[in-house]
């Protein structure tokens, strides 16, 4: 419970989801991938961790569990679900929330990366595709139905806070609600939150079964309380 009277701490859990079989070369974005037997393995693992960093910060994890509708995501916050029962003696249950889906490539969705590249290059309308722009968190790609990093953090950021709003004012617990979701429109909804900074966020990343902690200050602010987000390694 919280030390003060009245509304308790309120505190997104950011949790990506765990291994899956990516096709090489390909970005996962819309992938409708299950997880991997390592994926399933990894987020049963991740219940304790997760369950001690909230105890290490006095946080009651909450028993919704938000979740992107993506199917790797969603089967991680259900794994989760169960494995958490024992760490927080409570049961947990998970709602899927297409808002939280990871950056869509528009008609380019689950092309491998050469081929995007191939057929923007026969469109003479286009210019070639800058170098890097996977992690340019402005860049869109010039297809119908796609978002840039930024946009896809945007939406991300606006479900994450009118889920925390919408927990009763009068609710004095600490609490902490985990979303399940993806490593990139999760980095870019801490930006839009504010809670990190946009010049970093192309050099970060988020392992799977990562955890990081975001509170919402009393006065509308967001900090980063706790976890890491992972430094970004380049594919050798």
């Amino acid at each position: 419970m919280s030390s003060q009277t009245g509304r308790g701490r309120r505190i997104a859990a950011f949790v990506r989801h765990g291994d899956f079989d990516r096709p090489e070369n390909t970005a996962s974005a819309h992938s409708p991938r299950a997880l991997s037997p390592l994926g399933r393995a990894q987020a049963e693992a991740a219940a304790a961790s997760i369950a001690a960093l909230c105890r290490d910060h006095g946080l009651t994890i909450d028993e919704r569990i938000e979740a992107s509708q993506l199917l790797r995501a969603w089967e991680t916050a259900n794994v989760l679900a169960k494995a958490l029962e024992p760490e927080t003696g409570r049961a947990h249950h998970v709602v899927e929330r297409d808002e939280l889906i990871e950056r869509g490539l528009g008609s380019a969705a689950n092309l491998t990366l050469d081929t995007i590249a191939d057929l923007l290059a026969e469109d003479p309308r286009i210019e070639p595709l800058p170098e890097g722009w996977r992690r340019m968190p402005e860049f869109r790609l010039p297809l119908p139905g796609a978002e840039s990093l930024m946009e896809a953090g945007a939406r991300v950021a606006a479900r994450v806070a009118a889920s925390l709003d919408a927990i009763p004012d009068d609710d004095p617990t600490d609490l902490a609600r985990l979303f399940v979701a993806h490593s990139g429109c999760l980095r870019h909804a801490a930006v839009v939150l504010g809670a990190i900074d946009v010049r970093h966020v192309a050099g970060l990343s988020m392992d799977y079964l990562g955890c990081v902690l975001l509170e919402k200050t009393p006065g509308g602010e967001w900090i980063h309380l706790a976890g890491e987000f992972a430094k970004y390694a380049p594919a050798r």
